[in-house]
């Protein structure tokens, strides 16, 4: 097989070799820990933001980053790389702190990761409970104004739109999710060049292999861990995490999604928090904490209203 020698990088520069999933050259990421991230989590606070002083890149600082970005027109990934980093700090990011950044314990990311599918599953059970008010608010409102006169079927319409109107203002929404519409059509998958037809092999390959928190290897795999590995076995080289994935490659528009195309999700956290690989016809593989490494529809129940964007990478 021909090597594919592409190198997709997050910035010119080469990144740091760590030991970490958590570290790299990109700068602060989810999970690290010392350094000095209790001075960045100051700063956060005296600007504003709800971060909280413990020293360690929590989904609470990473939070307060990502709004941090929002409101200084910076890229929103939750990464205080470079540019994020000498905009909040006022000086240049050492990469050498980085380098020698720890990582928090795998108890607390676990815990956080639960919390996390803790707090979806409640928003999504109060969306669901909200709806089910309103639309029997509606429904009683339309039986004791058809009773009425003629100017009782106004004031249903009414009633039913503010009704919609509330409901659409407590569905949680942080601009950045794109569900999928119901009577959305993909692209039909056309005919596959070798190379990407050797990464889809390749990633088909590894069906039931067991998900593995921070797992990076067939022995067992976390999502970015197993884009990860899939693609350097064509020569690509991605970053490690989900949200830095997010930072490399081409947008593409779900309209325009083609085999290889990564596709990207928001799950136990706010935010690029799971990646695959898009197969074609509307299906992606990726590792997921449920059944391991599986395929799946992108416009499934559980995907499609988590699905964030998509990255071309080759």
């Amino acid at each position: 097989m021909k090597s594919i020698k592409r190198k997709v990088a997050i910035t010119a520069a080469v990144m740091l070799m760590v030991s970490t999933q958590f570290v790299s050259a990109a700068g602060y990421t989810y999970g690290a820990k010392g350094g000095d991230i209790s001075a960045i989590q100051k700063k956060l606070i005296a600007a504003g933001y709800n971060a909280r002083l413990n020293g360690e890149y929590d989904a609470n600082t990473k939070w307060a980053v990502r709004l941090y970005q929002k409101d200084n027109n910076l890229p929103v990934n939750g990464v205080l790389d470079a540019v994020t980093y000498k905009k909040l700090m006022g000086k240049e990011l050492d990469e050498h702190v980085v380098a020698g950044l720890g990582r928090m314990s795998d108890d607390k990311i676990a815990a956080e990761m639960a919390a996390g599918r803790k707090a979806t599953v409640q928003k999504k059970t109060a969306a669901a409970a909200t709806d089910t008010t309103a639309a029997k608010t509606t429904k009683k409102t339309k039986v004791k104004n058809n009773k009425s006169n003629k100017n009782g079927d106004a004031k249903v319409q009414a009633v039913a739109k503010k009704n919609t109107a509330t409901i659409k203002s407590k569905t949680p929404t942080n601009g950045i999710l794109d569900p999928i519409a119901p009577d959305f059509i993909f692209t039909k998958t056309g005919k596959v060049s070798k190379s990407i037809s050797e990464i889809i092999t390749e990633a088909e390959r590894y069906r039931g292999v067991p998900y593995v928190f921070g797992g990076a290897t067939p022995q067992g795999f976390d999502c970015s861990g197993y884009v990860r590995y899939v693609f350097a076995k064509s020569g690509i080289d991605l970053p490690r995490s989900a949200d830095e994935q997010y930072l490399v490659g081409q947008k593409i528009g779900k309209h325009n999604l083609q085999p290889g195309d990564l596709v990207f999700f928001q799950t136990y956290e706010e935010g690029v928090s799971h990646s695959g690989i898009y197969i074609g016809d509307g299906k992606f593989i990726s590792a997921t904490s449920s059944s391991g490494v599986a395929i799946a529809s992108v416009n499934d129940s559980y995907w499609g209203e988590r699905y964030i964007g998509a990255k071309r990478v080759m």
